[in-house]
């Protein structure tokens, strides 16, 4: 598509060129008069307006061989020759332009490649425009994509398994608590002797 608008400039540009060099001889009546165009008058005007169609030629040309100028002179120079096609049909039919024969040709035939170029250069430019910002904007985003810093993983921490809480074993001290009475010896009881009776008189 890009390859289209520069040729369709590179065209553009030859096509302006002739133009300019046929108004640069503005003050040759004679040449003016083969072709039956009206010449320029003053010619100086005439002149003028084919120096800045050289201009235009040879910024287009520039525009056909460099690719970031393609776009935005394809944007600027659609609407002049859109302007210029509208402004010279409106004469040849509206106006009394005191052209007759072989000149009302050549006008129409050169609005009619003003009008060509300008129907090439406008939606191709818009295309190629939209076609790049998308471009860009995506490139943007695979950049920012590759500078973030990667997410890190979420630790994933154990869930500890439930302990069965045991409780504390107190053991109590000899003597205190069931089965844990203390056995001591228990002396023998000498029955040999013969228990003493309160009332018994001590004197037999």
């Amino acid at each position: 598509m890009k390859v289209l608008l520069r040729a369709v400039l590179f065209f553009d540009a030859l096509f302006d060129l002739a133009l300019g060099a046929v108004l640069l001889l503005a003050p040759f009546a004679t040449f003016y008069a083969a072709l039956q165009l009206p010449q320029p008058q003053p010619a100086l005007y005439g002149q003028l307006l084919g120096m800045a169609l050289l201009g235009f030629a040879w910024l287009l040309a520039q525009a056909a061989f460099r690719g970031q100028l393609t776009v935005p002179v394809a944007r600027m120079a659609g609407p002049v020759n859109l302007a210029s096609a509208v402004l010279i049909a409106a004469w040849l039919l509206f106006f009394d332009l005191p052209v007759q024969g072989a000149g009302r040709i050549w006008l129409g035939l050169l609005a009619a490649m003003l009008a060509f170029f300008a129907l090439v250069q406008i939606p191709l430019a818009k295309r190629i425009r939209n076609r790049e910002r998308e471009e860009l904007l995506r490139r943007e985003a695979e950049l920012a994509a590759a500078n973030r810093p990667a997410a890190a993983a979420p630790t994933i921490h154990p869930t500890p398994s439930p302990e069965v809480r045991r409780e504390p074993v107190i053991t109590p001290p000899p003597g205190y608590g069931p089965g844990t009475e203390v056995v001591t010896d228990v002396e023998p009881v000498d029955t040999s002797i013969a228990p003493h009776h309160a009332r018994q008189n001590p004197h037999p």
